[in-house]
Formats: C-alpha cells, sequence, structure tokens
C-alpha cells in the first residue's frame, strides 16, 4: 500500500521545509537540525514509495535502513539537546550522532542485499549482521531516551515553575510523536511494514507541532543565553 508512505512523505517534505525556512530566519540551531531530521524521515518515505512503485534495488534498500531505521531519531535528539541543553553539551550529542552516522553508512553500503527477496520484502532484503543491528538500536534507543527525557525533564521543571508553560507542553508532543514513530518501527517486526507509515506521519505531526510550541515559549525570567532560547 503506497498511500501511507507517500502521506508521510509529503508531511516530512512541507516540515522540513518549514522548519529551514525559520532557521534562515531566525539561525537557530536546533531548527536546522530538526530540518534535516524531517527531511530524513521523507527519505526514508521516499524510498518505499518509488520501491512500491517501480521495484525495489539495492540502493533503495541501503538508503532506506541508513535514513529510516538508523539515523532520524538520533538526530531529532541532538535537536532536543540544542533546544535544551548548554551548547558544548549540544555539540557534544552532534558529534557523537555524525560519527554513528559515518559508522552505520559504512556498515549499510557494505551489507549484503539478498536478490532473491527484494522485489517482494524491499528493505528487508538487507542482510543486517549484529555490528549494525546493535548501532541502529542504540542510535534509536538513545535518541529517544533524550527526547523523552528531555519532556519529563521539561514537565518536571514546569511543575516546579522554572519553565514556560509553552516550551514544556511542546517537549511533551515531541517525546509523545517520537514513541508514536518508535512503536510503528516495533510493529514492523511482526511483518506487517504499512504500520509505520500508519504512526509515521500522525507522530510526525505531534513532533512537529511540539517543535512549533516549545519555540514559541517566552525564555525564563533570568535565564542566560546558553542554553538556547527559543
Amino acid at each position: 500500500m503506497v498511500i501511507l508512505p507517500a502521506a508521510s512523505l509529503l508531511v516530512s517534505l512541507a516540515l522540513s521545509a518549514v522548519a529551514l525556512r525559520r532557521y534562515l530566519t531566525r539561525r537557530r540551531p536546533h531548527e536546522l537540525v530538526w530540518s534535516a531530521t524531517f527531511c530524513s524521515f521523507a527519505l526514508a518515505a521516499g524510498c518505499e514509495v518509488a520501491g512500491a512503485a517501480w521495484g525495489w534495488t539495492p540502493f533503495l534498500a541501503r538508503l532506506y535502513y541508513v535514513t529510516g531505521a538508523t539515523m532520524s531519531v538520533g538526530y531529532l535528539a541532538v535537536g532536543t539537546l540544542y533546544l535544551l541543553a548548554p551548547r558544548p553539551i549540544a555539540f557534544a550529542g552532534l558529534l557523537v550522532v555524525l560519527v554513528q552516522s559515518t559508522a552505520a553508512l559504512l556498515l549499510v553500503w557494505r551489507a549484503p542485499v539478498d536478490p532473491d527477496l527484494l522485489a517482494v520484502a524491499g528493505w528487508s532484503a538487507l542482510q543486517r549482521r549484529g555490528e549494525l543491528i546493535a548501532l541502529a538500536i542504540t542510535i534509536n534507543s538513545l535518541g529517544t531516551a533524550i527526547v523523552v527525557g528531555g519532556a519529563l525533564g521539561s514537565a518536571w521543571l514546569l511543575w516546579r515553575g522554572r519553565a514556560p508553560a509553552g516550551r514544556a507542553g511542546g517537549l511533551a508532543l515531541i517525546g509523545l510523536g517520537t514513541l508514536v514513530v518508535a512503536m510503528g518501527g516495533t510493529l514492523t517486526r511482526f511483518g506487517r511494514h504499512e504500520y509505520l507509515y500508519a504512526a509515521m506521519a500522525p507522530g510526525l505531526l505531534l513532533i512537529f507541532a511540539g517543535y512549533l510550541l516549545a519555540n514559541r515559549g517566552p525564555r525564563p525570567e533570568g535565564a542566560p543565553k546558553e542554553p538556547l532560547s527559543v
């Protein structure tokens, strides 16, 4: 079914364009990082659309696994760090994710693709060895923990009266959207890949609604310039 991946592709492209436009206007790093994140989601959905329409190729399978299964949540976490954490911590997180992404690219491009499975199984024909699976799990688990932890931390600061409601509510929506997308990815293990895209579009909309809400929140009174204001 190509409708759900196509919807996710359109949503991701629209969100990436809006985030990029905001970055070009405001020059705030988390907006650039999240624009790249939405673009990564769009590439994954585009691979699914292209594979369904014209047939899967080894290149599409590899590109899908890098952008959809490996990198997206890691960069979403980096955007969260640039929004909430001191700049040196956010920059360190960016360096870690860049190293992980480079390792993932090398492992994926060296991984064989089963030509007999490619036509029927799509990206699942990529033969993932232990180190690649471990790397993908690490990036996604750590990224989800940072995003959800940022949401919970903001909620706690709001309860203590030390964070604006807009930012805390926005981070809560980002955390919820990340969990929705992650849930769709988990359900694909039951052999139904459409579950990913049934979850991706609403999950991305929740993430973007949270992004906009967090960016509307005023800077806490007396807060220093770093970490980033929104």
